[in-house]
Formats: structure tokens, sequence, C-alpha cells
């Protein structure tokens, strides 16, 4: 199994105790996070599918900088400027799903195979609202990988405030240029919200 620590902390079900006091340590940090590097949260509904829908609004924003490229990129994948957020949402789950299964011996190897089937966890991801599985964990590699974009996750953790993510095998200095920003909360089972620069 590769190791792959970034992805430790996303979306997996964490062992934090459950108290209000926690939810607000983790939000004022994250919060602090965000400010130190001028950063803005957008929050998204939490019903399972944040991650995606987090995504969905960043890479929206970057279709809209440059819709001839990267937005008739994006369309070769069925999603649109025009895409509602909970359809575009519901692509790139799939988009994922049908990438693990495309590539499993490269994406099998973030996962602890020994103790896990990734067949039945790409199967348990495949439906919409599913966010406790251990593959949420690469999802921000994967889409990175796919779309050729830099990933940056702001965490709710003073000692591990900011996540860096590129695509593995990217030679275009597009992949330099656009960043999908994303805010993580790890309080619980966690939440994402969508994040972008202030201006």
């Amino acid at each position: 199994m590769k190791s792959y620590s970034p992805f430790c902390l996303c979306s997996r079900r964490n062992q934090i105790q459950q108290s209000t006091s926690d939810f607000q340590a983790h939000e004022q940090q994250l919060n602090f996070n965000l400010s130190d590097h001028n950063i803005q949260r957008l929050q998204v509904d939490g019903d399972g599918n944040c991650l995606f829908y987090a995504l969905a609004e960043g890479l929206l924003r970057e279709m809209k900088k440059d819709p001839y490229n990267f937005g008739s990129y994006l369309q070769s994948f069925g999603v649109s400027i025009q895409s509602s957020l909970v359809s575009f949402a519901k692509t790139l789950r799939q988009i994922c799903v049908t990438q693990w299964k495309l590539n499993e011996h490269y994406y099998s190897q973030f996962v602890d195979m020994q103790h896990i089937s990734f067949a039945k966890e790409m199967k348990k991801f495949s439906k919409t609202g599913v966010s406790d599985s251990i593959l949420g964990d690469i999802v921000p590699l994967t889409i990175s990988n796919i779309f050729n974009v830099r990933i940056t996750i702001f965490t709710s953790l003073s000692n591990m405030p900011r996540i860096d993510i590129k695509p593995e095998n990217s030679t275009s200095s597009l992949a330099c240029r656009r960043v999908i920003y994303l805010a993580y909360n790890q309080y619980g089972a966690g939440h994402y919200d969508a994040a972008y620069p202030r201006l």
C-alpha cells in the first residue's frame, strides 16, 4: 500500500469526542487557517455529497474563467456551466468511480487492501450521499488527476492547516494556474465547503 498521508484526515470517520466545544474549536481553527491565507468559505449542504458540491463549485469557477478551453474540456465529461450543482456533483462522483475502475491498480495502492475490498468500496461509494467510505480520501487526488488541476484543502487542524494536491502525471503548465480550494472541518464525520481567494 502506497502511503499518501494527506488523505488520512479527509472524509473518514474520526474518533473525535462529539461535543459542541469540539465543533467550535474546529470551526475557529478552520476560519483562522482560511483567514491566514486570505481565503473565504462558501458553505455547501452537508448531505453526504459535500465534497462533490465543494469540488463542483471550484470547477464551475474555473470553467467561468476559461469557458473555451477548460469549459470545453469539462463538457466532454458531461458537465457544463449551466449544470446544477447537484447534477454536477453526481456526475463528479460517477467520474471518480469510473476512474477507479479503469485505474484500480493505481488507486488501490492508497487503500489498505488487507482490511478493505476496493471493489465493494467502489460499489458503496457510487451511491449518492455516501461519504463514510475510505475512498473519499482519494477523491481530491482523483479529481486533480482527471482535470489536471491543483487542489488546496484548508483544514481545521493547527498542525496541518493546508494540504496541496497536484496531478500525479501532469505535463501541462495549465495545471499550475488552475487551483480548486476546499475548506475541511474534520470534526466528527467531517464536512467540506467550497473556498476561494478573497478579492
